[in-house]
């Protein structure tokens, strides 16, 4: 908590101190505390979010024989941050997470812009250019989980980046070089990351009605160095058991395949991913095989009863904020409700290699009071394979600013 009070602390301390210089920066509020300067050569952007969530969990007689689960309550996400950007062509992030009472670094990174050629190179902690859900921001995913087919992903890790945008940013390609960190800030062996990603939007039109068509490709080496590899999964709810979990002894290395597909017709959106993971056992493991092939994929559905849709931002490739046409409490307004519905597999048998099938089946409905403020509501229901059913219930409270 003394990391969470200092932190708090500087922020306070660091608007007022820029308050004081109102000719030389301007200190306002838009969704986040904000300081430029005027000259227009540095951007300070301060903000966080937190996440208040609540799970009711029923499992048959069959997973009760086999995992534990009881009802919870948790703080998924208490986060606080820093970016913007210095003397225009070197941006930063600083992100602190304080969930379950352990400090976490998120992001923490350095990137130099406008690079002849390359366009972009960012170094240090940060998520790796694979798949459409995982790089949209927690704050702005539409169920209150990602997909089962997350687990694939690796998230953030140590390393740096090479990334530019084409075509007024309707073509963009990432490349990077990353070290299995963990969220650590820290690593030392052998293992490593070669993670690729290739975006482009054959439709972008949000003058008149807002079409977006959404294509990507991502790949992703990891070499493991004849390691232990483990991979495990849980329905769409954080407070469940782990149903599913994987384990070979020694890998050498596996491949990862991802293809991302979205569009948005107005109020309408359907996002879609497929994972595949080609894993290679070390000569000396306990399988048989030289290679096996693991796989998930999703289908989401979103419909907006209130008229919104879903905000899509070119520089990020992925969603952003959605801002209700009318805020809860605004001329009569009521927010902006989100009907959704997604269906999630993931299949870990492959020879002598079983891990295991789910299939996750979730529906929600979000209610957004304001771009700020988000209520959620899912029921899912999970179907593990020879093994039992579940359904679960639960509920998020959401500030982000």
């Amino acid at each position: 908590m003394r990391n969470l009070y200092f932190i708090i602390t500087l922020v306070f301390v660091s608007s007022q101190l820029f308050s004081q210089t109102d000719k030389d920066f301007k200190v306002y509020w838009d969704n986040g505390l904000k300081i430029n300067s005027r000259k227009g050569n540095t951007k300070i952007k301060m903000g966080g979010r937190l996440q208040y969530d609540v799970m009711w969990i029923h499992q048959d007689d069959s997973l009760n024989s086999h995992f534990a689960a009881q009802n919870g309550a948790e703080i998924r996400r208490a986060r606080i941050y820093t970016s913007g950007t210095i003397y225009k062509n070197i941006k930063f992030k600083l992100q602190f997470d304080f969930a379950g009472g352990v400090t976490v670094i998120k992001d923490a990174y350095i990137q130099l812009t406008k690079i002849p050629a390359i366009g972009n190179i960012r170094v240090g902690n940060f998520k790796e250019p694979f798949g459409l859900n995982m790089l949209t921001s927690s704050k702005y995913i539409t169920e209150m989980e990602r997909p089962l087919s997350n687990e694939f992903d690796n998230d953030r890790s140590l390393g740096f980046m090479l990334y530019n945008q084409h075509l007024n940013k309707r073509l963009s390609w990432f490349g990077g070089y990353f070290y299995p960190s963990g969220n650590a800030g820290k690593y030392k062996g052998n293992q490593y990351n070669l993670v690729f990603r290739l975006t482009g939007l054959p439709i972008y039109n949000v003058n008149q009605e807002y079409k977006i068509l959404h294509l990507g490709i991502s790949f992703a080496h990891q070499y493991h160095d004849n390691s232990e590899f483990s991979v495990e999964f849980r329905p769409e709810a954080h407070l469940a058991p782990k149903y599913l979990n994987l384990r070979i002894d020694k890998v050498a290395d596996n491949n990862d395949f991802n293809g991302e597909f979205l569009l948005i017709y107005n109020s309408l959106s359907l996002e879609s991913e497929y994972t595949a993971a080609i894993i290679k056992p070390s000569s000396t493991s306990t399988l048989t095989k030289s290679s096996y092939r693991v796989f998930a994929y999703y289908a989401t559905l979103s419909w907006f009863l209130t008229g919104e849709h879903k905000n899509y931002v070119t520089s990020k490739t992925t969603f952003d904020r959605v801002t209700p046409k009318r805020n809860l409490g605004q001329n009569g307004g009521f927010g902006a409700v989100e009907l959704s519905v997604r269906y999630s597999h993931v299949n870990l048998d492959d020879a002598d290699l079983s891990g295991g099938i789910m299939n996750d089946i979730t529906g929600g409905i979000n209610w957004y009071l304001n771009p700020a403020v988000k209520v959620a509501f899912n029921y899912v229901y999970s179907d593990v394979k020879n093994l039992g059913k579940a359904n679960i219930f639960q509920m998020r409270f959401q500030v982000v600013f």
